[in-house]
This record gives structure tokens, C-alpha cells and sequence, in this order.
């Protein structure tokens, strides 16, 4: 078994990958403050309760993009695993191009998702991540990364606006009966979901004209399915498209370490 983390900054994902599969995943809040022994509790006892052993673990994998959280799951993985974690980044044997300006600037979470989803769709391609920020990338059909596109997530726009307006009550990111809300509510909510819809939809057009037509639209990340379902422009949505990158590489670089017979 391999045990595969992304760190980003709302959210962790871990995976238990077993014979090509993925069989079980979870997701905690970020923290930037946490401890190695505490990430290491709360792992061991996840596993506990799915009756995962400890020892069974032949290696593991991280993308991250938040320094300080990597950094104690490093400790974490030699403490309690007793493996040295393999950390993704511009510098991996990766298996693709990084094709722009200044590949060491481009996070371990866009290389890995860009390798995950070419592996499993193809190319050319663009990606769209719901996380803390709304990242949208674009991969040509040879698989290589050509840049993209980041914007303020949903997450943190909708925190902006509540935080800043002493009247406005939080709401759900949902679609209103209509567009032209009859309420505060509903206006509200028409402004969120129509602009994060409209915002996704009109980079989307603009990526597909500089790629061509022919490729294909992969949503991600854990507001995909609140506006990417409902978007005739999206493909395929893929919950679990970073722990499927972090799988590939994962056997890439395990394999070109295996001896030559």
C-alpha cells in the first residue's frame, strides 16, 4: 500500500492506494499550527477504523503547497511509518513537460493534477480546481503543462464579502429560482453562483479558443460539483484526480528505481 497526501491551504487529502485503486480517502482542515505527532494521531487512528495496519505501507507520497504543514508530515511520516516520504515537486521524474516561463514556480498541486488527469482523459486539456484559489491549466496533447489561469477561490470570496458588510448574512452557495433575486438572500446567492459559473465558463472559452476546440474540460477539487455540474462547457468532474496523479508518479519513480534485469 502507498499512502498519498496533498497538503493545500484549506484542506488535506489522504489516500490509501492499494493495487492500482484508491481505497479509501479523507480530507482535514489545514493547520498550519499542528503538530507532528498530531497529524500522526489523527492518520493512525483513520486507519485504525478502516483496520489498516500501520506496517503494511511500502511508501509515501506528498504534494504541497504550504511549507510549514510538509515540513511536520515529514517528521510524521519517519515517526510513525518509519518511511521517507517522496515530496512532489518541479524537480520530480514527473513524466511530462513543464512548458512555461518558470517551471520552479508552478505548485506541486497543478503538476500533480496535470498529470493525473492526462493519464486518465488525454489531452489537450484544461483543468479547473475548485480550492482555495480557482486555478484553471492548460495541458497540450503531448501531456505538457502550458500555464493557466488563477483567480480567487469561492471560499475565500465569499469570506471577503461577508466579513466586509455589516448587514449581509452568510448564505449558501446554491442557485436561486432566478436569476434577478426577489430578496437579499436570493440576490446574494445569484451573485455568487452565477459569477463563479460565469467567471469559470468565459476562461474556460478563452483557454479552448488558444488550445482548440478539441479539448476537453476536467473539473476538480472540493467545490467542483457545487458549479461545474451544472456547466455544458465541463467534461468530466474528478473528485479524486490529485490522488490519482500522486499515484502515477508515484509508480514512475518506484519503477525507474527497480534494478535492470
Amino acid at each position: 500500500m502507498v499512502l498519498a497526501v496533498d497538503i493545500g491551504n484549506t484542506t488535506i487529502v489522504i489516500g490509501v492506494l492499494a493495487d492500482d485503486e484508491i481505497k479509501v480517502s479523507w480530507r482535514l482542515v489545514t493547520d498550519r499550527h499542528r503538530l507532528a505527532d498530531e497529524y500522526g494521531a489523527q492518520i493512525c487512528e483513520l486507519l485504525r477504523i478502516h483496520d489498516i495496519p500501520r506496517s503494511g505501507f511500502e511508501g509515501i507520497i506528498i504534494s504541497s503547497v504550504v511549507p510549514l504543514a510538509l515540513s511536520e508530515f515529514r517528521v510524521m511520516c519517519e515517526r510513525y511509518f518509519h518511511l521517507t516520504p517522496i515530496v512532489v515537486s518541479a524537480n520530480s521524474d514527473i513524466g511530462i513537460e513543464l512548458r512555461c516561463d518558470y517551471p520552479e514556480e508552478v505548485g506541486a498541486d497543478r503538476i500533480t493534477t496535470t498529470v493525473g488527469a492526462h493519464q486518465v482523459y488525454g489531452g489537450p486539456l484544461v483543468i479547473v480546481d475548485f480550492g482555495t484559489a480557482t486555478t484553471f491549466d492548460a495541458v497540450s496533447a503531448d501531456g505538457a503543462y502550458l500555464g493557466g489561469v488563477i483567480a480567487p477561490g469561492i471560499g475565500i470570496s465569499m469570506d471577503a464579502l461577508f466579513d466586509q458588510t455589516a448587514l449581509l448574512r452568510r448564505v449558501d452557495l446554491s442557485a436561486p429560482p432566478n436569476v434577478i433575486g426577489k430578496n437579499t438572500n436570493e440576490c446574494i446567492r445569484s451573485g455568487f453562483y452565477y459569477g463563479f459559473l460565469g467567471q469559470m465558463e468565459g476562461i474556460i472559452r478563452r483557454m479552448k479558443a488558444e488550445l482548440g476546440e478539441a479539448a476537453k474540460v476536467i473539473a476538480t477539487g472540493g467545490l467542483a460539483n457545487r458549479i461545474a455540474k451544472d456547466s455544458e462547457l465541463v467534461d468530466a468532474i474528478d473528485a479524486e484526480l490529485m490522488l490519482k496523479g500522486l499515484q502515477i508518479i508515484y509508480r514512475r519513480i518506484q519503477k525507474k528505481k527497480e534494478p535492470i534485469q
